[in-house]
């Protein structure tokens, strides 16, 4: 059974923690990954795109000239997609490029990338995540000094940490995020999960149900 050290913020072992097995031992299953991040990435898109057609754009409806006789191509009024500055043809507009991800397969990939993370050590479990004062270099200090951790790191509490949340919004390499709040795109974009012991323990509930 894969076990975690449970540390404290001056990087002391204080005691071991066991992983279920249906966690640590879930395989890894990069196209549900995949699949998972097109689904989140398509859901974040904001899809405001817009191009006037030729009911919109400036201009008359008058026919410019006759329709016979004039030695020219015919033609209606200048909102015409031939003309400059007229509408557009079947141009983009305002939509969603969400689809519907089933939950269980979402969670599953949340899984299967954090119990590859797991399994590689670059989850790093803490007592609990709460912090004095809420200082960015103090921060920085324990992570990178005391708990050796560099690179993106994501910090885990199960509740509300607001000392946490001060201290680590003005440092590009760190975020916050509540337990049941992790989606793939933070697992993926970051080198180190760091946990308080409660959201371990909730987090790990939640997967192998």
């Amino acid at each position: 059974m894969l076990e975690i050290t449970v540390r404290n913020w001056k990087g002391e072992a204080l005691r071991s923690l066991p992983v279920e097995s249906a966690l640590a031992e879930y395989p890894l299953k990069k196209h549900l990954i995949y699949e998972a991040m097109c689904a989140h990435r398509a859901g974040a898109r904001r899809g405001t795109h817009k191009t006037k057609n030729r009911v919109e754009v400036s201009g008359g409806t008058k026919k410019l000239w006759r329709q016979k006789h004039t030695g020219r191509a015919r033609m209606g009024d200048n909102r015409s997609p031939l003309w400059r500055h007229g509408g557009t043809v079947q141009g983009p507009v305002p939509r969603s490029y969400a689809w519907d991800f089933p939950k269980r397969m979402r969670w599953n990939a949340i899984r299967s990338a954090f119990a590859q993370m797991l399994r590689e050590g670059k989850v790093v479990c803490l007592e609990d995540l709460a912090l004095e004062t809420p200082k960015t270099r103090d921060l920085e200090a324990a992570l990178s000094g005391n708990l050796g951790i560099s690179g993106k790191a994501l910090l885990v509490p199960v509740g509300e940490e607001r000392n946490l949340e001060l201290a680590a919004r003005n440092n590009p390499r760190l975020r916050v995020v509540r337990a049941l709040g992790v989606s793939i795109v933070d697992l993926l974009d970051h080198d180190t999960v760091v946990l308080s012991e409660p959201a371990l323990k909730r987090l790990s509930e939640v997967l192998v149900r």
